[in-house]
């Protein structure tokens, strides 16, 4: 997916690479990491999980043994960090739903901790981060410019998904700095507390494009089953 994702004017996706435990166990670890062409910073993460699970970040080659110990798996995955941080010291991390054709604007985790979910992003307690990202919810397009619009718009083309979602930044040119993208994710309801009413429009929205599909398709082939009867 990266590779894919990767190859598209305006879309930088980090360099993956596989390793067998073993390998990066040996004291020659850090340049064969090198030589793969990694520099650190750099994640590693156990593959088969999910939400942050089982995922360091390296900032030296001395962290290496430590992350080891706390990984599990024969094998992990050596992913480039890309820097997210902007001017004022916080990530953002945005997901953008592909429905049916058509991008919907999700959420805006908003953070200073290069880990970044939703739910464990400086939100709640933080109003000026809340109004930035209801005005990404009003304003994708403003918010993102046109330049990162054509991109995840070449992203869902590339993809070819009726149902699916892109998790990603900006870096300081404004171009997109893939996390993820995939056909697993999920439209979680905002919670009901007052704070997080700016979010329920979204939300809806992009249920109802669903919806819609979804009906669509039904509609579809019910009426190509009719016309095999005839």
């Amino acid at each position: 997916m990266a590779r894919r994702v990767g190859e598209i004017p305006g879309v930088v996706a980090p360099r993956i690479v596989r390793f067998p435990r073993a390998t990066l166990a040996t004291p020659e670890a850090s340049e064969t990491l090198e030589d793969a062409g990694f520099r650190f910073p750099l994640l590693l993460r156990a593959p088969g999980f999910h939400g942050g699970e089982h995922f360091a970040k390296l900032e030296r080659a001395a962290d290496l043994p430590c992350a080891l110990c706390e990984l599990p798996g024969a094998e992990l995955d050596a992913i480039e960090y890309l820097d997210a941080r902007a001017a004022d010291g916080k990530i953002r991390k945005y997901r953008v739903m592909m429905i049916d054709g058509r991008l919907y604007p999700l959420h805006a985790a908003i953070s200073r901790h290069w880990k970044i979910h939703y739910f464990s992003a400086e939100m709640a307690d933080h109003p000026e981060n809340r109004a930035e990202e209801a005005d990404f919810l009003r304003g994708m397009a403003e918010t993102l410019g046109q330049p990162a619009m054509t991109a995840l718009a070449e992203i869902q083309r590339v993809l070819g998904l009726d149902y699916g979602g892109i998790d990603f930044g900006l870096d300081g040119n404004r171009k997109i700095l893939l996390f993820e993208a995939n056909a697993t994710m999920a439209i979680l309801p905002p919670d009901p507390d007052a704070r997080w009413t700016y979010r329920r429009p979204a939300f809806d929205e992009a249920c109802l494009a669903v919806y819609h599909m979804l009906l669509a398709r039904v509609q579809n082939a019910a009426s190509n089953r009719a016309d095999n009867y005839h």
